[in-house]
């Protein structure tokens, strides 16, 4: 019984979800069939500038539009991509309205358009429509979101606009006037090159926003915008909106304000001394000329006490004082020294260094350096010259700044001897000549007798001739003993 009614149970829930879920989805789909009824073609309408500084118009109708701004109208490429990332051509044709028409789409529903600006007329560039209620462009304004409303058209704005650049002072090639550029079609304008100015640093091209009181509520009065030539440029959201003051840049004239600022650069020269114990000797600021500057804290330096800063005029101005710039300034440290380092040179060697205090001698609380020696000479003093010409310089000295010093030296002296005396030479006495010891020599024939008769000097000299006739006889007669001796022992 129980499980009778259970399945009766389960039964009738089937039944009712069967029922929601059959409900469901013929409500779903007469929504759809009622949202497809919706969708309308997306109406694209032209609204443009005819001159400079002058109001837009949007055609009613065919015939409104020159025949050339016609013609490019019909033929401007443009691209619709729809929610769902779909890319849609944009038909060439024009209605009675003089409205080019794409797809079809609901209300609410976010697309994206696409502009081929190149097409575009010279002189003219899109404006970006600030007063719909169009999402901020995400190219330029070639690209843009719209929300599509069946009860009006998406516009494509066009405007002729110039940008003028107020040099304020300066020069671009050597020329002062004001520079006006037309805006391009993809709405940037060409800039000039950075202009000059004597003493001043260039610093951007701007607007400054004027005193009104929605400005005063928002508290940006003088907030300063800075343009480029990556900066997109339109009537819709530059002319005719209060980047300047309106006395200086009136609105919708055609033509948007930029002005030269000018800066100027301070420089604090630390003057041999350092910043924050690092080594930065100069620290730089730049800002408008013009501006309120406050002086920098003061550098150290070893052995030097801080006075102030001092300009190229000689005023003098402490750490944290106000100064307004109104050119490239530099201020050096005044600096007085405490204490001095006095060098000792011995030739080109250093042989010390002693610090004392500025205006007292090295006596008062060091000691002199002990003095050093070299070969062949004897240490006279120090001298303030090298070559001893200069002043002598002593413990006693008094040093009132960093100084070096010279080792001075005397040649030593070199002692005189008494020469020494040479002995008396003896007289000279005849050598006596040795007689020569015979030695048995083998019997040889015994030479003939030669005449030399053309040995002898025609001179006359007989006694030398005498003398070697004596010799040669001697000799014979030692050969003749020597010969008849070894005839003894042979007949034996």
């Amino acid at each position: 019984m129980n499980n009778k009614r259970i399945n009766k149970v389960v039964s009738l829930v089937v039944a009712f979800i069967a029922a929601i879920g059959l409900f469901a989805g013929i409500v779903t789909a007469q929504a759809v069939e009622v949202n497809n009824t919706n969708k309308q073609p997306l109406q694209i309408s032209i609204n443009y500038a005819k001159e400079l500084g002058k109001g837009h118009t949007t055609p009613g109708a065919l015939g409104q539009l020159s025949p050339e701004m016609e013609n490019m109208w019909k033929n401007l490429p443009i691209t619709v991509i729809d929610s769902q990332g779909q890319e849609l051509e944009v038909a060439k044709q024009l209605n009675n309205r003089c409205e080019r028409t794409v797809g079809s789409f609901a209300n609410g529903e976010k697309v994206t358009i696409k502009v081929d600006t190149s097409k575009l007329p010279e002189g003219y560039n899109l404006s970006w429509e600030s007063d719909y209620t169009y999402p901020k462009p995400t190219r330029n304004y070639a690209e843009f979101q719209v929300v599509v409303d069946s009860s009006m058209p998406v516009r494509i704005s066009l405007n002729q606009m110039n940008v003028k650049f107020d040099l304020q002072g300066g020069k671009v090639d050597g020329q002062s006037d004001a520079i006006v550029n037309t805006v391009k079609k993809d709405n940037t304008v060409d800039f000039p090159a950075d202009p000059t100015k004597d003493n001043l640093v260039f610093g951007g091209w701007f607007t400054e926003l004027p005193d009104t009181d929605s400005y005063r509520q928002k508290n940006v009065v003088g907030k300063r915008y800075y343009w480029n030539s990556k900066s997109p440029f339109s009537d819709y959201s530059r002319d005719w909106m209060l980047w300047n003051d309106e006395k200086l840049d009136p609105l919708y004239d055609g033509i948007f304000l930029l002005r030269a600022q000018w800066n100027a650069r301070v420089t604090f020269n630390a003057n041999g001394g350092v910043f924050n114990n690092k080594n930065e000797n100069t620290k730089y600021e730049v800002t408008i000329a013009g501006k309120k500057i406050t002086f920098a804290q003061a550098p150290t330096r070893e052995d030097y006490q801080f006075l102030n800063w001092v300009d190229a005029a000689g005023q003098n101005y402490n750490p944290g004082d106000t100064y307004i710039l109104n050119a490239n300034t530099v201020f050096n440290a005044n600096w007085k020294q405490i204490r001095s380092t006095v060098t000792f040179k011995d030739g080109d060697k250093t042989h010390a260094t002693v610090k004392v205090e500025t205006g007292k001698a090295i006596d008062t609380d060091e000691s002199m350096p002990k003095n050093p020696t070299k070969a062949g000479y004897t240490f006279k003093e120090w001298n303030t010259k090298a070559d001893g010409k200069g002043d002598a310089f002593t413990g006693a000295s008094l040093v009132n700044s960093d100084m070096t010093v010279y080792a001075i030296y005397t040649k030593d002296s070199v002692p005189t001897q008494d020469p020494t005396p040479a002995p008396n030479p003896e007289p000279n006495q005849p050598t006596p000549t040795p007689t020569p010891e015979l030695k048995p020599q083998p019997e040889t024939p015994a030479p003939e007798p030669q005449q030399h008769i053309g040995m002898i000097s025609k001179t006359g000299e007989s006694a030398s001739f005498a003398g070697l006739l004596t010799a040669l006889g001697f000799s014979i007669a030692g050969l003749a003993i020597i010969r008849k001796k070894k005839m003894m022992e042979e007949n034996k």
